[in-house]
């Protein structure tokens, strides 16, 4: 039993072949009406005119449909030019043949059969054929039109239908990848907080109103595509300052902002990454001095950060660098959000490591 969606696109499917057929009748019937009044006046004789259409119309039909719907589609359209030249000087020779018949048996029969009455200058009938293959070149290349035409549509709305697809499924991504950040940077951070603890510091409760502050600007702030870059760069300092507080003297951290930041934005806690990379391998026992610089510049659109960190060579965790989890969700974060607009750069030295990345960002004044 066929659905109501099933038998309302067949209903749609023959309304549509009724339409064609109707635009093919119309067609043959104007070629056919303008053929008798155009040549029948050309050449003073609409009764022969009558006669020549009624029989070689049913061959420039013929051939307009093979020409169509079978010759170009299956040669010409498959790339196979020489057959579709081949079949083609068949196909017009062919048709020349048979319309040079016909016009014999129309001047046999308009001349009853006796032939010395035949006036070749009384009527033109090299005209006539020219006229006739201009008929079948006219539906042709209407139909050709027609078809290319829809084929552009078709693949308009395929390439629309493609981008939205691939829209939602970045969109999805982007969903998936940042609902990873914030357990990542809540584990990381809930471990400085158990060191804190452990060490009974009085900085414990500091560090708990900063990173309830962070969560809250992550939580509730960071649901958008792209955030303020003034904004984003006021919480990683508040992160810088939760790191500061654990490590206090032991660590030297410089922190160097340049530039406007107005009406700049920026995909959210896309920067949290190398921040948190940068003190997880540029901290440990085994630094005897380390350290954590940070530089921000901005040039108008252009951002550049660049984060230099001690580094022990003689750490088995340094070869991890750069394929933690954060990092790898960052290279995902830029090619889906910057493509072609950032360039990161993870540079490993003897005793340092060097991070830069340079973005395009967007000015929010721009926006309609």
């Amino acid at each position: 039993m066929l659905t109501a969606t099933t038998q309302v696109q067949q209903s749609f499917m023959m309304s549509k072949g009724w339409i064609k057929t109707g635009q093919h009748f119309l067609f043959w019937t104007i070629a056919y009406l303008f053929f008798i009044l155009f040549f029948g006046r050309a050449n003073r004789d609409y009764h022969t005119t009558i006669i020549f259409a009624a029989l070689l119309f049913p061959l420039a039909i013929g051939t307009g449909y093979f020409l169509n719907y079978y010759l170009i589609p299956k040669f010409l359209f498959n790339g196979k030019r020489a057959q579709f030249a081949l079949f083609l000087f068949y196909t017009i020779v062919l048709t020349f043949w048979c319309e040079t018949l016909i016009s014999l048996f129309v001047f046999t029969i308009v001349s009853d059969f006796q032939f010395h009455k035949l006036d070749p200058a009384s009527f033109d009938i090299v005209f006539l054929l020219v006229g006739l293959y201009f008929v079948i070149i006219a539906f042709v290349a209407i139909e050709q039109v027609k078809r290319a035409f829809f084929i552009a549509r078709e693949n308009t709305r395929l390439e629309k239908q493609q981008l939205e697809t691939n829209l939602k499924l970045k969109e999805s991504e982007l969903k998936l990848l940042r609902a990873q950040i914030h357990p990542h940077f809540l584990f990381n951070t809930l471990n400085n907080l158990y060191g804190l603890t452990l060490e009974k510091s009085d900085l414990a409760p500091e560090l708990v109103l900063k990173l309830s502050a962070l969560m809250d600007y992550m939580l509730y702030e960071c649901n958008h595509p792209k955030v303020s870059l003034a904004n984003e760069l006021k919480h990683l300092q508040n992160y810088l300052e939760i790191e500061r507080i654990r490590y206090g003297d032991k660590l030297q951290l410089d922190f160097l902002q340049k530039g406007e930041t107005e009406k700049l934005e920026i995909a959210p806690m896309l920067l949290l990454a190398f921040f948190e990379n940068a003190f997880k391998h540029g901290v440990s026992k085994s630094i005897q001095k380390p350290f954590v610089s940070i530089s921000v510049k901005i040039q108008q659109e252009h951002f550049k950060l660049t984060i230099k960190n001690s580094r022990n060579p003689n750490d088995a965790r340094q070869e991890t660098y750069t394929q933690g989890i954060g990092l790898s969700n960052v290279r995902k974060r830029l090619e889906l959000i910057y493509p072609n607009a950032y360039q990161l750069d993870i540079n490993p030295k003897e005793n340092t490591f060097e991070v830069t990345l340079e973005l395009k960002l967007n000015d929010a004044s721009n926006k309609n």
